[in-house]
């Protein structure tokens, strides 16, 4: 059923944009020279860029993203769409007919699905493994997705990287051009819903959310496994060999030089427990959460985790983790002092003990307060010992939730359950066997 909301928004559009037809050739040309903010001409003549019907526009952008989600909606292309609806309407039509037209376009639009495929900077297979999916986000090799596009497009075809790292070359033969698209052995493919002009963005979100989501599944540490100080590669953007430029210094000029970067190995051990219905389900939780549930916050969590790591900026990282943090723990409590809230909460989840739990609880409201001098000062001396804890508690509460939380549960029951801990005993949680998952 259509939200009353949005059908108001888009009449208003409707009728902002009828009043802002130009509808003599005195004011076309005035608008051909500059006047005013600007034009869009289509099926129906010409509209002007009126200040009323900008704001009309930005009312229903911002209706349509209440009511389909920022992850699908992308502002200008909801004005895009209501424009062509428009445009492509008959004038003598009622506001209120065209205005339902408009909505049912922009509902089409975010929900158009597609397929995002990018390079795989991060994993590797080894033995006979080929893909692997994770919710929405599949790691899968080129070879098996070169074979899937062949199958389905004539013109398209999946190759190996060139020297020069080329994104696509194309190839013509006998009048017939193809277009070679150049990716690594490992890619990514997601499953993205949305307006065209949000998949990337949205897509890797998901994708740093799969990250953390599939590192929190690892028993052992095969690969070049990313540790708690290393700089996490970017999964999709090619990773820099050598450092560029030079440096001078009191033993002369030195140039070059770098690390190699840390990966993830997928081996049939881990592509098995992707492969189990418990975890299947879980991530099932994790990428399409029910409103207001652990699971959503549990979702935002592993986003930020995994941002968190692919900061190099020591500061940065301790901003992110801390976001990190915040997501699981933060309530819709604004009056609580956030800082002794969440110590407090994620003292609870560490242990029950109450001696553990009051020296974690005065180590976390410590660094805490360095992240507030971050923020509100700008700070950035902070020591690599800091940042392994920080790094570590989330990682440990992340396992916690994983391993120990219903994600189907309420987060405000969540919390609760955790506060009523603070006051003695027992958070229910870590009464519950270990999944295992």
């Amino acid at each position: 059923m259509t939200n009353q909301q949005i059908l108001h928004a888009a009449q208003a559009y409707v009728e902002a944009f009828r009043a802002a037809i130009v509808k003599s050739d005195k004011d076309f040309r005035e608008l051909l020279q500059g006047r005013g903010r600007g034009f869009s001409s289509g099926a129906h003549g010409v509209v002007e860029f009126t200040d009323e019907l900008l704001a009309a526009a930005r009312a229903l952008s911002d209706r349509a993203i209440k009511d389909f989600g920022s992850s699908s909606i992308h502002d200008k292309t909801v004005d895009e769409v209501a424009r062509n609806t428009v445009f492509d309407s008959d004038v003598t039509v009622p506001s209120k007919t065209v205005a339902a037209a408009v909505v049912a376009a922009i509902r089409d639009a975010a929900n158009h699905e597609y397929r995002k495929i990018r390079p795989n900077q991060l994993f590797r297979f080894s033995g006979e493994i080929e893909d692997v999916r994770v919710g929405p986000v599949r790691i899968v090799s080129r070879r098996l997705l070169a074979e899937e596009v062949a199958a389905k497009y004539d013109a398209i075809r999946i190759s190996e990287q060139t020297k020069g790292n080329n994104a696509f070359t194309y190839t013509e033969e006998d009048g017939d051009r193809e277009a070679l698209i150049h990716l690594p052995e490992v890619c990514w493919d997601v499953s993205v819903r949305g307006m065209p002009k949000i998949l990337d963005v949205q897509a890797q979100w998901l994708i740093d959310v799969a990250v953390s989501f599939i590192r929190l599944q690892y028993k052992t540490q095969p690969g070049l496994f990313p540790k708690l100080a290393d700089v996490e590669p970017h999964p999709i953007n090619p990773y820099q060999w050598s450092m560029e430029g030079l440096t001078l210094g009191p033993e002369g000029p030195s140039f070059g030089g770098g690390t190699a970067p840390t990966w993830y190995e997928v081996d049939e051990g881990i592509a098995t427990i992707f492969e189990s219905a418990s975890v299947v389900e879980v991530a099932r939780k994790v990428f399409n959460p029910d409103n207001k549930s652990v699971a959503e916050r549990f979702q935002q969590m592993l986003g930020w985790m995994t941002r968190a790591r692919q900061a190099k900026e020591p500061a940065e990282r301790v901003l992110l983790f801390f976001t990190a943090i915040e997501s699981l723990l933060t309530g819709g409590d604004k009056d609580a002092p956030i800082t002794d809230t969440i110590a407090r909460a994620a003292g609870v989840m560490w242990t029950s003990n109450e001696t553990t739990r009051f020296a974690f609880y005065t180590a976390l409201k410590k660094l805490y307060g360095l992240r507030s001098r971050i923020v509100h000062t700008g700070h950035r001396s902070v020591a690599q010992l800091e940042l392994n804890n920080i790094h570590y508690i989330a990682w440990n509460l992340a396992h916690l939730v994983l391993h120990k939380v219903d994600l189907s549960q309420k987060h405000e029951d969540f919390l609760t359950d955790i506060k009523e801990a603070t006051f003695g005993g027992k958070w229910k949680a870590l009464l519950v066997p270990n999944e295992g998952n």
